[in-house]
C-alpha cells in the first residue's frame, strides 16, 4: 500500500486544517511542502486546481480543506471522531463549519486587505458579528464547539483564530475583544491552543507576520487575495 501524503504549504490556514486532522487521528502520513503558486504540470497532475491542502491516499487525490477534514475522519475511523455519529449533530457541525467558511474567513481577509478605512470598519463589524454568533452556539459544557471532544468545527476555525491573534493584531491593531460577549470564544481558544495536534502545526509568529505582509499591503497574488480585491467568492 502506498504512503499517504499531505501536500501543504506551511503558511496556509486552509492546509493547516487537513494537517491538524491527520495528526489528531493518528494517521501515518508523509508531509510534502508544496508551493501552490508554482503550477507545474507535475503538481497539477496531483490536484488540477493547484491548491493546498491535497491528500493523496491509495492513489487518489482529495482536496478542499472542508472535504479533507471529513475524508480523514471517514478514511481512518477510530475513537477520535472529528464528526459526531449522531446525524443531527453531524449536520450541526457542518452548518457551523460552513458559517466559518462563508462569514468569518472572508471578513478576516477583508479587514486585513481593504485599504479604505470605512470599508475596513464595516468588515470588522461583520467579523465580530460572525464570531459572536458562533460563540453563542458553542456547547455550554465545552470547552470545544460540541463539548468535550475536539472536532471538525474547532479545526475549521482554529487556524484563523491563531491569525486573528498573530496577524490581525499586528497589522490592524484589531482582535476579538476580551469581554463578556466573547467570553465563550476565549474559553474555546484557550483550550484549542493546548490541543497537541494543533500545537504541532503552529508556525513561529514572526514567520507568519512576514508572510502576511503582502496581504496587509495589498500585493498578495493568491486566489484568495484576488477574490477579496474583486469582491467574489473565495476559492
Amino acid at each position: 500500500m502506498s504512503v499517504t501524503k499531505l501536500y501543504n504549504a506551511w503558511f496556509c490556514p486552509f492546509g493547516q486544517r487537513a494537517w491538524i486532522a491527520l495528526i489528531h487521528k493518528g494517521v501515518d502520513f508523509e508531509y510534502v511542502e508544496q508551493n501552490p503558486y508554482d503550477k507545474t504540470p507535475e503538481w497539477l497532475a496531483v490536484n488540477p486546481r493547484g491548491l493546498v491542502p491535497t491528500i493523496v491516499n491509495n492513489g487518489h487525490s482529495v482536496y478542499d480543506s472542508f472535504i479533507c477534514v471529513e475524508y480523514v475522519d471517514e478514511a481512518w475511523p477510530n475513537s477520535k471522531n472529528l464528526l459526531p455519529k449522531d446525524p443531527y449533530q453531524r449536520a450541526w457541525a457542518r452548518i457551523w463549519s460552513d458559517h466559518i467558511s462563508k462569514k468569518i474567513v472572508p471578513s478576516y481577509y477583508a479587514v486585513l486587505m481593504k485599504k479604505n478605512e470605512e470599508e475596513r470598519e464595516h468588515y470588522k463589524q461583520e467579523l465580530l458579528t460572525a464570531v459572536s454568533l458562533i460563540s453563542d452556539n458553542m456547547s455550554e459544557e465545552g470547552p470545544f464547539f460540541l463539548g468535550t471532544d475536539f472536532g471538525m468545527v474547532d479545526i475549521m476555525l482554529a487556524p484563523f483564530a491563531q491569525r486573528l491573534d498573530v496577524v490581525m493584531k499586528h497589522f490592524r491593531n484589531f482582535g476579538i475583544p476580551d469581554n463578556e460577549m466573547f467570553a465563550r470564544y476565549h474559553r474555546w481558544w484557550k483550550a484549542v491552543q493546548e490541543v497537541p495536534s494543533f500545537k504541532a502545526t503552529v508556525q513561529p509568529e514572526e514567520k507568519l507576520r512576514n508572510l502576511y505582509q503582502r496581504y496587509a499591503d495589498g500585493t498578495a497574488t493568491s486566489e484568495v487575495g484576488e477574490a477579496i480585491r474583486k469582491g467574489t467568492t473565495l476559492p
